[in-house]
């Protein structure tokens, strides 16, 4: 009997320090601050919508159609340099209007900059959808960005169109999805930042369109490099790309 009586306590005590750390963890969780990033297609100080043109290198038409991309580990850096991820993966769709955004929570304190891979992180890459069983995931099948072909994701997925003639009509096709650990950019934005509990907090980050395709002589030709899907032998045009897009970020 007094075994037994033995494993019954044994078993509660168990019991009673789960309910702790799972009452714990809610209520840790609750007391976290919200931060909402939010990526904005942008010309210089104007917002940049999908159903306008603009002049790539001051002389092709383009007109953006589909744009969307992941982030990997955003992280929070405070002053001593200490690292604290907040999201593991999170997948950006802009609209139309040229915006999206990433909602996370984050521990309240202060931190000296934010950063985050641009793209799907190498650990996250080997994985599949059918590791993510959750629909609303990131990396579920439901998103559809999974390259079964290649085993991978796509990182960065930018399609519009361009006018090939100069003539008004957009008749010319570019489609560029990117891939591969090769092609993951870490970005880091220095800016004092400070959080309360409980607090929601807004942090936007411009891409500028007229950088995706030409940055300081890292040119992508929509022209005749019109598409990319995977096949390594070009993966010279992905790369290109993925400095570009990295380079066209900006935190406000």
């Amino acid at each position: 009997m007094l075994g037994k009586k033995k494993n019954i306590f044994k078993q509660a005590a168990f019991f009673f320090l789960m309910l702790v750390i799972i009452t714990g963890c809610k209520k840790s969780e609750g007391q976290k601050a919200t931060l909402s990033l939010q990526f904005q297609t942008v010309i210089g100080e104007a917002n940049y919508s999908f159903l306008d043109s603009y002049l790539n290198q001051g002389t092709q038409a383009i007109r953006l159609e589909v744009f969307q991309f992941y982030i990997s580990d955003i992280t929070l850096v405070n002053k001593k340099g200490k690292e604290t991820i907040v999201s593991d993966i999170e997948l950006v769709k802009l609209d139309l209007s040229g915006f999206g955004l990433a909602e996370v929570k984050i521990p309240a304190g202060d931190y000296a900059s934010l950063k985050f891979g641009i793209g799907v992180s190498p650990e996250l890459n080997a994985t599949s959808p059918s590791d993510h069983k959750d629909a609303d995931h990131p990396l579920s099948s439901t998103q559809n960005t999974y390259w079964g072909m290649n085993s991978m994701y796509r990182f960065l997925m930018i399609d519009g169109r361009y006018d090939h003639e100069n003539d008004g009509t957009m008749d010319g096709i570019f489609s560029y999805h990117t891939g591969y650990d090769d092609c993951y950019r870490i970005v880091e934005f220095s800016k004092d930042l400070s959080f309360d509990r409980k607090e929601n907090y807004t942090e936007k980050i411009t891409i500028d369109v007229t950088k995706l395709f030409n940055v300081s002589g890292s040119l992508v030709d929509v022209v005749n490099e019109s598409n990319f899907h995977g096949e390594y032998s070009e993966i010279a045009v992905a790369l290109r790309l993925s400095t570009n897009f990295s380079s066209s970020l900006s935190l406000q």
